[in-house]
């Protein structure tokens, strides 16, 4: 009996939070529609919902990310803007910090909606230090300083760390292959290539790599011959 009643009031509990969640994210959705003077929102923060939420952390983690997915299609519809944005996702990762896709969905608003480079890369980490094994977040890391910041050799540290987590694979070398290039570090870049047209299982990465490998040895050589100050196309040998 005692274990049916605890079930019972841990159901309960869920219902009652769900109940204060969908409340509380209908506010969301007619934010837009309030007067100023009306302008606050109840919502539980994240340690309150992991308090509160009694062994239905990620049952409750799920349902909130239904909300915020439809909170966030209002947004790009014009109804409301972002300003629960950091709520929502704190409140998300804090009842399932191994709920990868929240991380990666967030750091894509953070930089595409926020124009917060920073803010995007601080929740990948975030996500990281729960999810050290995932190649998703790394490589989103690795990106975010290739194309943003044009730090190539901190986004190629990002991309090899990438290449090593479990569902790492060769995309995520590839990247690092080609960062290391756009570096200036031609010998860590050609090792990469080699060790890719080694590995690949794929007739066009193969070729690709046999082709970056070329050229990579015929740099190393022309620097060789004409010194490490040589600029301009790179002559046949």
């Amino acid at each position: 009996m005692t274990g049916r009643k605890g079930t019972l009031i841990r159901w309960t509990a869920f219902l009652c939070l769900a109940s204060v969640m969908t409340v509380s994210l209908v506010g969301l959705d007619a934010e837009k529609r309030r007067q100023a003077r009306q302008d606050r929102l109840y919502f539980p923060s994240g340690r309150a919902l992991v308090e509160s939420s009694v062994g239905f952390r990620e049952v409750a983690a799920d349902y909130l990310w239904f909300r915020f997915v439809q909170y966030f299609g209002a947004y790009a519809k014009g109804h409301h803007d972002l300003r629960y944005f950091d709520l929502l996702v704190d409140a998300i990762t804090r009842l399932d910090p191994r709920f990868v896709e929240a991380y990666h969905f967030a750091s894509l608003v953070a930089w595409s909606e926020l124009g917060d480079f920073e803010k995007s890369i601080d929740l990948l980490k975030r996500g990281i230090l729960a999810n050290p094994e995932s190649a998703k977040l790394h490589f989103q890391v690795g990106f975010t300083y290739y194309v943003f910041f044009q730090d190539y050799r901190r986004s190629a540290n990002w991309f090899e760390a990438a290449a090593r987590c479990p569902d790492g694979g060769e995309m995520e070398s590839r990247f690092a292959a080609f960062a290391r290039y756009r570096a200036g570090d031609d010998r860590v870049s050609l090792e990469l290539w080699k060790e890719m047209a080694r590995s690949t299982g794929s007739p066009q990465m193969r070729e690709l790599a046999e082709k970056m490998v070329e050229k990579l040895e015929r740099r190393l050589e022309v620097l060789r011959l004409y010194g490490p100050d040589f600029i301009g196309p790179i002559p046949e040998l």
